[in-house]
């Protein structure tokens, strides 16, 4: 991946995929800043990353946080610790123009853009890319047509990409085969990422809101492995609940695409909960559950058809492709035919644009075909035996006529051996082994070995026409070739190698009609990993009981019955709830054909809602289901909740989470100050923005005051304003009528029964979590300290400070004050203070009987005066 950013925050990037071949290049950001970069990290998750080494310190030192290097231990300096490689690389590296000229020559295999039909004119002082008339300008207004070029930052980054591609092939060429190096470093597309139809999902959003939550894997061993790849593990997360559900490995791929692309596309949006019903229908869940058992035994095929494009050889003298790849692809091949004609007797499948491109795509007669060939070329079954790939009798007529060939000779060794043995001296006889015929030697004659001199007991003595050389020796035996060896070899010639070179034969042939169909297997494959990531979203709506939300271009959030996916999980029974908001009409009026906001709603339904009340009263997971529901929402997936109108957002934008490392200077306070100014930066009217308790870093002054202003900010922007979801504890805010309730701006709280006269603390609070409208009162927070275990006199004396705050009282002079009791305890002090210095202790002598009259001296003066002693003071 490669990733630049300007000093206004302005920030590009794109990156490579191997695997498919296709580079990804991402829109600039305009004050994207840090966050951006985040974003893009987590999202893509790369194993490399390339940036400019005069990219900004602070994008620097942000990648070098995760990025591997070696431990300075001596023992562990093998070890690699991060989870990418980061290298900073020249400037003119993500040059712009070079990189346009770059994407404009990228041959992607497809037709080549014809030139222009004008006369061309280039001369030698002109770039033929700008040239008018020239080819590569031609492809450069064909590239065009798909990729912003205007985003300067990422087609920059793009091009630096590319070079480090070219540079690989050409470093790795030296070692390997220039054709693995090509097929291994192929762009096969370009594909440009815009946020014209893609929600924005910022970094901070997608931890705080468990959308993905990675933890290192507690096993130390694993985390230190050799691999490039970052050994995590995924912990309860919206993407690690539904990646269990997907069966394939393009499934996984496909459903984290989906995940971290929510689409704004209502088409695609609807299209993807269309093809979901159609999987929960009831009578179409016998055929579903058999398409889920198919799709388990789909391996990925991407990587035979790796192996297969780099060749057929020989390994330590067997085949290269292994039988394991082999099987893949013929499986696949059947599969995906069954499944072709499975989804066809689905209920409700007709129309569905999902099942219509997997009918029309997946070409039943030439996948057949190719597993058809398969299974008449590889002998699966001697092939389990033999532990290697064998090819079928039959596949090639003239290797089963060598191949009978080669058992008739191999019949007849015996008799020649005998044949040898009779033409030697009756003592030689013995140590005539055997006759054998080896790949590349021909045939050769084993005799046995002295033990003493390590030489041939036998090697031609006595045979004045017969010349015997040594060939090699194995164990106890030496081979000779002799002149009836020679005879051999020049009547059947070197047969094991000739049916090795007719087995490769056979096998390219094989390899080549499999690679004929590749853009069919690979297509299929797609379309299957489409089918299963679905299929995943439809088992989670299944198992979870969520409903489908119906999709509009209103400006709205309205969910009934709402629930937190992943908090149900861990409780046994959870409260749901509903939440109503609508953004600003913006400043066009623009509704939609089918926007079901009417003024009256517009009134109604609050842009910005306020929760207050108790800690630990479920504040901060309601805000949380809101913002999932809403993401889920558009995935395409159905939703926890028992109704829900969502309208199209274009970004969930949240301030919840504090997230800190020692390797941030950073305060708390300033980590939470730039996650709300990219926000209010980033935020417009459709946008869902999410903050919990905002401006708690500091003082109560301070913090209550940049909250209001952060409240103020969205309020202000009128009918532009976004959809604000807040929780808080500043009441005085509100008690001292700083943000006062008017049109657009709600509030709610958190259910919760209270008896303050129960013994027991937790007897005290009973959490109802239940959303009602109107402020909370307090947030009852020495109430909760004393559940969760505060010592008694620290809770009363706080409940002793909230009230004389609620009363305006000045702390510091009631603090200052001194109680009957305080006063009480003084004049007892005063007293032993007087009795202890009217006491005339003996002189320091080493008599125990003075230490024993000292000691009961100074009893008596900590004694508790009597109440006439202090009186009398």
């Amino acid at each position: 991946m490669g990733i630049d950013m300007k000093k206004d925050g302005k920030i590009g990037c794109a990156y490579y995929v191997v695997a498919d071949g296709t580079l990804f290049i991402e829109e600039d950001i305009a004050m994207g800043g840090i966050e951006a970069a985040e974003t893009f990290v987590l999202q893509i998750q790369p194993t490399t990353i390339i940036v400019p080494n005069r990219a900004p310190d602070v994008l620097a030192e942000f990648l070098e946080q995760d990025a591997q290097r070696f431990d300075d231990d001596a023992e562990s300096s093998s070890e690699l610790q991060g989870s990418y490689i980061l290298r900073h690389l020249a400037a003119a590296e993500f040059d712009y123009d070079a990189a346009k000229e770059s994407l404009v020559r990228v041959d992607l295999g497809g037709p080549s853009v014809p030139a222009s039909d004008h006369v061309e004119v280039i001369t030698t002082d002109e770039d033929g890319v700008d040239c008018i008339g020239s080819s590569d300008h031609s492809r450069l207004v064909h590239l065009a047509g798909s990729v912003n070029i205007n985003s300067h930052i990422a087609i920059g980054c793009a091009g630096a990409v590319l070079h480090d591609i070219a540079r690989r092939r050409a470093t790795e060429q030296q070692a390997t085969d220039a054709t693995e190096v090509a097929i291994s470093f192929q762009v096969k597309s370009i594909k440009m990422i815009t946020p014209t139809d893609t929600m924005l999902v910022s970094a901070d959003a997608l931890t705080s809101l468990h959308i993905l939550r990675s933890d290192l894997h507690p096993n130390p061993q694993i985390q230190s492995s050799h691999s490039s790849q970052p050994r995590v593990r995924e912990s309860l997360s919206v993407f690690g609940l539904l990646q269990a559900l997907a069966c394939t490995v393009e499934g996984k791929s496909k459903l984290r695409q989906m995940l971290f692309r929510p689409s704004t596309d209502l088409d695609l949006i609807r299209e993807r909960q269309r093809t979901i019903a159609v999987f929960l229908r009831p009578e179409n869940r016998d055929a579903v559950e058999s398409i889920r058992r198919q799709l388990k035994k789909i391996k990925n095929i991407r990587t035979p058809l790796f192996r297969l494009k780099r060749g057929v050889g020989r390994i330590r003298g067997q085949l290269s492709i292994r039988i394991g790849d082999w099987k893949v692809l013929l499986r696949f091949a059947m599969i995906s035919t069954q499944l072709r004609e499975a989804l066809l007797s689905l209920s409700g499948a007709l129309g569905v644009e999902l099942f219509s491109r997997i009918y029309n795509n997946i070409d039943s007669k030439k996948m057949l075909s190719v597993g058809d060939m398969i299974m008449k070329t590889i002998d699966f079954k001697l092939s389990k035996e033999k532990g290697h790939t064998e090819i079928m009798p039959g596949s090639s007529a003239k290797l089963d006529e060598m191949r009978q060939e080669f058992a008739d000779l191999y019949h007849m060794l015996p008799e020649v051996t005998r044949g040898i043995q009779k033409g030697v001296p009756p003592w030689a006889t013995e140590h005539i082994r055997d006759c054998i015929i080896f790949p590349r030697l021909g045939f050769l004659t084993a005799v046995a070995v002295n033990p003493d001199t390590g030489q041939g007991m036998y090697d031609g003595q006595g045979s004045l026409d017969d010349e015997w050389n040594s060939v090699f020796s194995s164990g106890d035996l030496i081979y000779f070739k002799n002149r009836a060896m020679t005879d051999l070899d020049h009547e059947y010639g070197d047969l094991p190698s000739l049916i090795a070179d007719e087995e490769l034969e056979v096998m390219t042939d094989l390899s080549a009609i499999v690679l004929e169909h590749e853009d069919l297997l690979v297509g299929t494959s797609k379309l299957l990993g489409e089918l299963d990531s679905l299929l995943a979203l439809a088992s989670a709506a299944e198992k979870y009981r969520w409903a489908a939300p119906e999709m509009t271009p209103s400006n709205v959030v309205d969910i009934v019955g709402g629930r937190h996916p992943l908090q149900e999980l861990y409780v046994p029974s959870f409260i749901p709830n509903d939440c109503s908001m609508a953004g600003g009409r913006g400043s066009d009026g623009f509704r939609g054909d089918d926007d079901l906001m009417s003024d009256r709603d517009e009134t109604i339904k609050p842009c910005m809602l306020i929760l207050t009340g108790p800690n630990n009263s479920g504040k901060s997971v309601y805000m949380r289901q809101v913002a999932i529901i809403v993401y889920l929402a558009h995935v395409g997936s159905y939703v926890p909740a028992t109704r829900a109108t969502i309208g199209v957002t274009d970004r969930i934008l949240t301030r919840i989470a504090t997230r800190e490392t020692v390797m941030d200077d950073e305060s708390a306070f300033l980590t939470d100050l730039k996650q709300a100014a990219f926000t209010m930066n980033f935020a417009t009217r459709r946008s869902l923005i999410i903050a919990d308790e905002f401006g708690k870093g500091t003082t109560v002054e301070t913090g209550s005051a940049i909250f209001t202003a952060y409240l103020a900010h969205f309020l202000d922007l009128g009918v532009e304003r976004p959809k604000v979801l807040v929780g808080t504890h500043f009441h005085e805010v509100f008690e001292n009528d700083l943000v006062e309730p008017e049109d657009g701006v709600g509030f709610a709280h958190m259910d919760v029964r209270f008896n303050p006269e129960a013994e027991d603390p937790e007897d005290q609070i009973t959490f109802l979590y239940q959303l009602l409208p109107g402020r909370g009162a307090s947030s009852l927070g020495t109430m909760c300290a004393a559940i969760n275990g505060v010592e008694r006199e620290v809770v009363e004396r706080a409940e002793f400070i909230v009230g004389l705050l609620e009363m305006n009282e000045d702390l510091e002079m009631v603090c200052q004050e001194v109680t009957e009791e305080d006063v009480e305890e003084l004049l007892q002090a005063e007293m032993m203070a007087r009795r202890f210095l009217a006491m005339d202790f003996p002189s320091p002598r080493r008599n125990p009987e003075d230490l024993v009259f000292v000691r009961e001296m100074l009893e008596e003066v900590i004694s508790t005066p009597d109440t006439e002693d202090i009186m009398s003071l």
